[in-house]
């Protein structure tokens, strides 16, 4: 069921879609009904919508004012435009803004129903694109699945014991799955993050392809490797590319580098017939240490991980993935994933979180520009640091800046 929020301040307008949704469109419900969008601003924060239906000339303010403001703490949201006006600078604004589509009153329910459909399907795939997968396995695992991709197992013998350790939710003899490489060509309109980008992407494998399971491996400046387990094997993945372009705006290549029927077949492959693309990366042992591999000694990982929170405070403001600081300790990174959460009882990107959220406390004390402080704490995307900072504090920047300083 999809909330919808109807922001106009024409009350035939605002009943006749309440009508036409509660009788004829039974996967919606209308939850709120506002006349201006100063109002829909205050409820919407109280009760989130899904969809917001919006004229844009209504007193007090008016629908774009009330979009700019609104995509300021989130964008889990779609928005739909219906107004008398239809001008080019009113549409072009909207378009802007982020608005799905542009309709004209008189309403036609057809035209409505699409642009409905269109954006249910629209903030999916949104929300799958930025909502962390529940399908990704976890650090022990990956690296279960580096180790093989790097060709550490040289007998069956060896890989079907730290198989059994890993505690893999699939059968090592009896597992269909996909090898693949993404190449990301063109970054220049996504501001968040590394990280983000190979969570996206992997949310947009699971939803176009509906792998049982998926685990990034092997992520690089510029590309990213996938084992995903699905019964059904895709002969290409055209379009995960088209989808990355169409949704993010991101230029990817991704190449199948092989297929198993078995966690055995996949590491004979690579034993006998490793994917080009592999040879022609670094593998992992050409750039971390042998000993990261096996156990070290409590003190040498204890001052690894102090090595990491060193690095960690000193660039917090750069684009810091989480395979960056592992390198930079001479540790992979899933290795360095578990042994950070273990040493310091948080996670790795809660831990840089917390540096970079006290640090934009400190600076909201100062005169500089929100924007700014966003930039320089390491998010070149101002909206994303409002929704971060919101859900750190409860408020927004401006908010903090506001009402909390004054207190202090």
């Amino acid at each position: 069921m999809y909330k919808i929020m109807i922001v106009d301040d024409e009350l035939s307008s605002q009943d006749m879609l309440q009508r036409f949704i509660d009788s004829k469109l039974p996967n919606y419900e209308v939850t709120d009904i506002c006349n201006n969008g100063l109002e829909a601003l205050s409820a919407f924060q109280q009760r989130p919508a899904d969809i917001v239906l919006l004229d844009i000339r209504m007193p007090m303010m008016d629908g774009l004012t009330f979009l700019e403001h609104l995509n300021k703490v989130t964008r889990d949201f779609v928005a739909i435009v219906i107004s008398s006006f239809g001008e080019f600078e009113y549409a072009k604004t909207a378009m802007r803004l982020g608005v799905s589509h542009y309709l004209l009153k008189p309403v036609d329910f057809i035209e409505l129903t699409q642009a409905l459909e269109a954006a249910s399907q629209s903030l999916g795939y949104k929300r799958i694109a930025y909502t962390p997968p529940s399908i990704f396995l976890d650090d022990i695992q990956e690296l279960y699945f580096q180790n093989i991709l790097n060709g550490r197992y040289a007998d069956s013998e060896a890989a079907l014991h730290d198989f059994s350790k890993a505690k893999l939710p699939v059968s090592y003899d009896d597992t269909k799955g996909l090898y693949i490489q993404v190449d990301f060509l063109d970054t220049v309109k996504w501001t968040y993050g590394q990280d983000a980008l190979v969570t996206a992407t992997g949310n947009l494998i699971s939803l176009l392809y509906q792998p049982l399971f998926l685990i990034p491996v092997m992520q690089e400046q510029n590309n990213c490797h996938y084992i995903m387990f699905c019964d059904d094997i895709p002969d290409s993945m055209d379009l995960l590319c088209q989808q990355m372009q169409s949704l993010l705006h991101i230029m990817v290549s991704a190449k199948l580098l092989c297929s198993f029927a078995s966690i055995e077949q996949l590491r004979t492959t690579i034993l006998t017939q490793p994917p080009a693309a592999v040879i022609a990366s670094p593998t992992i042992e050409e750039v971390i240490p042998e000993e990261d591999f096996i156990d070290m000694p409590e003190y040498v990982l204890n001052q690894r991980i102090e090595n990491a929170i060193a690095y960690i405070h000193q660039h917090y403001g750069k684009d810091l993935t989480r395979d960056t600081v592992a390198a930079a300790v001479y540790m992979s990174g899933a290795h360095f994933s578990r042994c950070f959460k273990t040493i310091t009882g948080v996670s790795y990107k809660d831990y840089l979180t917390e540096v970079r959220m006290q640090k934009a406390m400190e600076l909201l004390k100062t005169n500089m520009k929100i924007s700014d402080i966003s930039s320089r704490v390491g998010y070149p995307n101002p909206n994303r640091f409002n929704i971060n900072f919101r859900h750190y504090t409860s408020y927004t920047p401006s908010e903090y800046r506001i009402h909390v300083l004054k207190m202090l």
